[in-house]
């Protein structure tokens, strides 16, 4: 058999199976990063579908090469409609993955029909027009399947490497030995943050029948910001560069699951340090620290700083195409090409399955872990993560159960009971009189990227209204006092840190010194002076 044949194999291979792998094997590892698990039943068995792939398309090929060498029949006319429009939406779905752990859908079904026929019919129109220039566009396509095969040669090691030498599951709960003996600091802070939570949303522009009574109770009895300027678009940027006080503009995972990160305007990657970060410096204040939290691995990253922790991400043990890191190897080899076949028009990225089910299992998790971090006031600096109002829903605003059938504006309501629920757990502790609360958001309702996924509503497009206000929450009511204030100047969500470092300092204890703050601190707020953007996806 030709050496060409085999790295037109691989290539027609890779690019019908890669965004069932590329989350594992691109250089950020973020998949890996994100998930309690070993993947390696996950890249076992994506292995095993690649190769025999691999093998079944070489053989195509080389029968195909065989019973017509001069690529002129109709056969190759349809391979190359397909081909082609695979490498176009492949091409797509990379590019819109960046550096993320995950990419959403894209194109809508629809439209990938259409390309595949536009496609398909293109190429046979060329092969019945002129038989010799299809003849050259098929050996052109044949060359650069074959570039692109070459890469099985650092692909296929690397899903091998995943699958033998995966890291031992991540810590993801952990309480120490016994909290400090040295008397805390007066007073606890207590900061819950609530996931894609957005200012219009709640305050500007919600919907009649959205009730938030909550977060309406806190706004009138807290400092409010109106116009927080967004650190970043992503999850596992936002939340290190809130805890380092740094502008991060990328993340990446080691191997062994380690964070690095990448300074906005520096060159290169350095490690995450846990000791730069609030937690860090509260501990060195004399603060007892925890966390409970979802999406980033805080008990694996921030292990050296806390003295109790628990950390969920259940989405990340089922992945798109019905794989699990809950499955062996075979298993998830059986599965992946029984997935193709139910869906061969929509490519899927190897990433979190936000079913109803997982979310529901997730949240609950995390209330439970929030519930008792939240009681537990012998940890006076607490930080609660929870996985509300983030998409997609999972809960029925209407009938106040949880429900596959929920949009944003249900998990919205589901925030709040949330919210409420916590509020009424500090009140009941010891330390309710002198608790700081802080609530606030990663970022704002990421329309523009949820708007290409396929469970977008006609609800959630009439309440955005296509628009995406980039605002997040941040609200922070100080103790003994509930006379609320809003705060509609630019704030810069990253001086969410030095606010905080304040607080810990024992600098920030009511709300007339956080208005002294915000004065002396005006001037190196960088925020754009306009308000916030509304832009159109």
């Amino acid at each position: 058999m030709k050496v060409r044949l085999v790295f037109e194999g691989a290539g027609v291979a890779i690019l019908f199976l890669i965004l069932y792998f590329w989350s594992l094997i691109a250089p950020y590892h973020l998949l890996l990063y994100h998930n309690v698990h070993s993947v390696s039943g996950v890249a076992g068995g994506v292995s095993i579908d690649l190769i025999a792939a691999w093998v079944l398309c070489t053989s195509v090929l080389a029968l195909l090469d065989h019973y017509d060498p001069q690529q002129s029949s109709f056969v190759w006319a349809v391979l190359l409609g397909v081909l082609i429009r695979k490498a176009i939406f492949v091409a797509i779905s990379i590019y819109s993955m960046g550096n993320t752990h995950y990419a959403l859908e894209g194109p809508s079904q629809t439209v990938r029909k259409a390309a595949l026929v536009f496609a398909v019919a293109a190429a046979v129109l060329l092969w019945r027009l002129s038989r010799h220039r299809f003849q050259q566009s098929v050996s052109v396509l044949r060359a650069a399947v074959a570039l692109v095969g070459l890469s099985i040669c650092w692909m296929l090691p690397q899903l091998l490497f995943f699958a033998l030498h995966t890291p031992a599951e991540t810590v993801n709960a952990f309480v120490g030995p016994g909290l400090p003996e040295y008397a805390p600091p007066q007073g606890r802070i207590v900061w819950i943050l609530l996931d894609e939570l957005s200012y219009d949303q709640v305050f500007d522009h919600r919907q009649s029948d959205v009730e938030l009574p909550n977060l309406d109770r806190l706004r009138k009895e807290s400092v409010s910001f109106a116009n927080v300027q967004p650190a970043g678009f992503y999850t596992d940027q936002i939340i290190p560069a809130l805890f380092l006080g740094r502008p991060i503009d990328g993340v990446r995972s080691s191997l062994q699951k380690d964070l690095f990160v990448h300074e906005a305007g520096k060159a290169g990657w350095e490690p995450f340090d846990p000791n730069a970060t609030l937690f860090g410096d509260a501990k060195r204040f004399g603060w007892s620290t925890g966390i409970a939290g979802w999406f980033n691995p805080y008990c694996h990253i921030l292990q050296n700083v806390l003295d109790s922790c628990y950390w969920e991400s259940l989405i990340f043990s089922q992945l798109s195409g019905d794989l699990s890191v809950n499955r062996t190897a075979i298993a998830n080899a059986l599965t992946l090409p029984s997935a193709m076949m139910l869906s061969p028009l929509r490519g899927k990225s190897l990433g979190p399955v936000f079913e109803s089910a997982l979310r529901v299992q997730e949240y609950k998790n995390l209330m439970q872990a929030a519930s008792s971090l939240a009681q537990n006031d012998d940890v006076r600096f607490a930080f609660i993560h929870l996985p509300v109002p983030h998409p997609g829903g999972f809960y029925d605003r209407r009938t106040r159960t949880f429900s596959a059938n929920g949009t944003y504006l249900d998990n919205l309501v589901l925030a709040d009971q949330t919210l409420g629920a916590l509020m009424d757990i500090l009140s009941k502790t010891s330390a309710a009189s002198s608790t700081t609360l802080i609530v606030s958001s990663d970022h704002s309702w990421r329309v523009p990227m949820w708007r290409n996924a396929p469970e977008w509503t006609k609800e959630e497009e009439r309440a955005s209204g296509g628009r995406f206000d980039p605002r997040p929450v941040l609200l922070v009511r100080f103790p003994g006092e509930n006379a609320g204030e809003t705060r509609k100047e630019p704030f810069p969500e990253l001086e969410t840190h030095g606010m905080i470092e304040g607080m810990l300092e024992d600098q920030l204890r009511s709300q007339a010194a956080l208005d002294d703050w915000l004065i002396r601190n005006s001037h190196s707020f960088q925020a754009e002076k306009s308000g916030p953007k509304l832009l159109s996806p």
